[in-house]
């Protein structure tokens, strides 16, 4: 008797090109619009960070709503109570972990508010396959979403990505000392692992250190203006 069993196939592992550094941290509030002054504070401490094409800076990030409290989106002027558990994400590539990880112990100042890092834990990129970035940046494209939608197309095409679903959500304002960014928030659905790790080891747009076009996970198709 001849019997070949059919083989099944290997589920994609992500690779570790490009990680998360997850740093605990000793800070009690910081302000909404805090990417510009964050990630400046940071290149202070790492000058490589900005000249590497695949760091990047996640937004530190509250629920909207809790325990009562409701947090506007005001970001110029709102600040947010940070838990023990909040925690701030570096995208970094392999060769820069350890360089990155230099920041424990580390204290810096984000407009006025002192923030210490504590320990950091290494994380994977995921292989979901619906991912959304809460910030993107595409020059002179501020009231045009089709044309947004054109270039981040274009963008994601170079990839060699196949993309077949984009969705636009929330504006958003983001000050800078050379004048204020606008931002659309964008899900990208129905990629295949491969491509999501691509998506999210390189980003979109403009602005990509200071946490514009840093794409995450997200468990299904739902509106991105939800928070």
């Amino acid at each position: 008797m001849f019997w070949s069993e059919e083989e099944k196939p290997q589920e994609f592992q992500a690779p570790d090109k490009v990680v998360d550094l997850s740093f605990k941290l000793n800070c009690k509030q910081i302000k909404l619009d805090h990417a510009w002054s964050l990630t400046n504070a940071i290149n202070e401490l790492l000058p490589w960070f900005k000249d590497e094409s695949q760091c990047a800076v996640h937004h530190i990030y509250i629920p909207q709503s809790g325990n009562g409290w409701v947090r506007s989106d005001e970001f110029e002027d709102e600040v947010i109570q940070l838990s023990r558990r909040t925690r701030l994400k570096l995208r970094v590539p392999k060769h820069r972990i350890e360089d990155t990880r230099t920041l424990t112990g580390k204290k810096i100042t984000v407009d006025g508010f002192e923030l210490t890092f504590g320990p950091s834990e290494q994380q994977l990129l995921s292989t979901l396959t619906t991912l959304v970035s809460r910030h993107v940046h595409v020059p002179d494209t501020d009231n045009d979403e089709e044309a947004f939608l054109k270039v981040i197309y274009q963008q994601i095409q170079a990839m060699n990505i196949d993309v077949r679903k984009m969705l636009c959500g929330k504006s958003h304002t983001l000050n800078t000392p050379s004048g204020p960014i606008k931002t659309r928030s964008l899900m990208i659905a129905d990629i295949n692992p491969e491509e999501s790790i691509l998506l999210q080891e390189n980003g979109v747009g403009d602005f990509y250190s200071y946490g514009c076009g840093v794409f995450i996970p997200q468990k299904g198709i739902t509106a991105v203006n939800a928070d």
